[in-house]
């Protein structure tokens, strides 16, 4: 249970000050729905979508890269300088290239009367870019105060710019409130955390070496198709709308599936804290002689977890989303609740594919990794092309969800026949059978018996002592 002490202390030091993060910018959407309608909105999904697209590219794997290349303690100055050095050189590249397009750019994206949006776009893009490897770094030499502190300061200044901007500054300055303050506010915030991450940029900046280059980028690429299928799967939803659905409807049907799409980010949330603690544990423990075992305990407890986030969320949907979203257009489109557990479950399956990723990141064999995600986004790409126009965003939803399960299963046996790990799957699939079907049961068959929250609470409560039982109790 040691390592499963190790991993929860480090998501709790690494992945408080990022939950608190997407927990606010979750809780964002919800503050500019009260402001802005569906339509308004749209733009801020449809832009941080591309944004995902170029984040997966621009630091062309060079996080991982770091990790991988730095089990050796006594070159990773050398190895940080060389990564850090890769990704500001294509960061400018990008810059540059896009400033001098951003009129083809808003016209490409349906905004052409609004190219501020695009210059905003590049500028966040290109210092968030840059500043992922000091915070990796960071995570790397154990600076935990310092990593939540410079996350804290920058979610303090984004909340705060994007309140004044939003509510007191159209009062002031007599001008429209615009969806464009909020570029704006994420600009300036996004800049003084790259001030802030500065020192340690200097202070740990060793020789950048192009011989080491050449061999981290040879194991990186294959994780830049790899991001970039992912990000496919994760975003090309909310894209594609714009294309497929009429274009009476298409702003609407994005701003309402937008909204609704955060209330699943919970578990997407928790992932996100659980790798910045996981990732550089899976490279620490890939040479110890019980690796196997500790990644077997490890996707135990995480599946379990999931599960508890699955049921707890999919059981009070509506309610949370009431309490969320205040504006009654929102929930005029009958599919809008609908999607909440099917995007929850895709998660899910999202974050059982991290953690089987291990077996190609410690083998360099990223490039099957990057195959696996790739197969990922032909099915959704596919099944969007297929099926959104005909059924909208329902569609889109169940086509997250299967193409996670999907890649899910493949990574499973793949791996096993590069580096076998003996996973509990019957454990792990009586807990996903058990939270799925206790959701249908509350949803579908006790719906009209009357006090569901309590039966949901009864639900809740179950889940956790079989899980809890199976995870401390049952043996393999």
């Amino acid at each position: 249970m040691s390592i499963i002490r190790k991993l929860a202390s480090d998501t709790a030091i690494y992945g408080i000050p990022s939950i608190v993060g997407r927990f606010i910018n979750f809780i964002l959407i919800f503050f500019f729905a009260a402001y802005f309608t569906p339509a308004l909105l749209a733009p801020q999904v449809e832009f941080y979508a591309y944004a995902a697209f170029f984040f997966v590219v621009l630091p062309h794997g060079m996080e991982t890269a770091f990790f991988n290349f730095s089990r050796d303690k006594e070159s990773y100055k050398d190895v940080f300088a060389t990564a850090i050095s890769s990704v500001g050189i294509l960061a400018l590249i990008f810059t540059f290239i896009m400033a001098i397009s951003r009129q083809d750019i808003a016209d490409f994206v349906g905004y052409s009367n609004h190219v501020s949006y695009v210059i905003w776009f590049i500028l966040i893009l290109a210092i968030d870019t840059f500043k992922s490897i000091p915070y990796a770094l960071l995570r790397y030499l154990g600076k935990s105060k310092k990593f939540a502190w410079i996350k804290s300061v920058g979610i303090l200044v984004n909340v705060g710019l994007n309140i004044f901007f939003v509510v007191f500054y159209p009062e002031i300055s007599g001008v429209s409130r615009s969806i464009e303050y909020v570029f704006i506010a994420n600009l300036i915030a996004s800049f003084v955390e790259f001030i802030l991450l500065f020192s340690d940029t200097w202070l740990h900046f060793g020789k950048p070496n192009f011989s080491l280059w050449k061999r981290m980028i040879s194991y990186s690429w294959p994780l830049i198709v790899l991001g970039f299928a992912g990000m496919i799967n994760e975003t090309f939803d909310r894209i594609s709308m714009n294309k497929l659905l009429p274009e009476a409807t298409a702003k609407y049907e994005i701003g309402v599936y937008g909204t609704f799409y955060r209330l699943s980010m919970v578990m997407t949330i928790f992932i996100q804290a659980f790798r910045y603690a996981a990732e550089p544990l899976f490279f620490d423990q890939a040479d110890k002689k019980d690796a196997k075992q500790s990644y077997v305990s490890i996707m135990n407890w995480f599946v379990f977890a999931c599960g508890f986030i699955f049921l707890a969320t999919a059981l009070f949907k509506s309610e949370i989303a009431h309490i969320l979203i205040k504006k009654p257009e929102y929930f005029n489109h009958p599919d809008a609740l609908i999607i909440v557990p099917i995007l929850l479950l895709a998660n899910l399956f999202l974050g059982i594919f991290f953690n089987l990723s291990i077996w190609y990141k410690i083998n360099n064999k990223t490039l099957l990794g990057a195959l696996i995600s790739l197969f990922g986004a032909i099915i959704t790409v596919v099944l969007l092309l297929v099926y959104v126009p005909e059924y909208g965003f329902k569609a889109a939803a169940y086509t997250t969800l299967i193409s996670y399960f999907l890649m899910s299963v493949v990574s499973y046996f793949v791996g096993q026949y590069y580096y076998p790990v003996s996973y509990n799957i019957g454990r792990i699939s009586v807990l996903l059978i058990t939270a799925i079907g206790m959701y249908l049961a509350s949803e579908y068959l006790m719906k009209g018996m009357g006090q569901t929250v309590l039966l949901n609470l009864i639900f809740i409560a179950v889940y956790i002592s079989i899980g809890i039982w199976m995870n401390l109790r049952v043996r393999k």
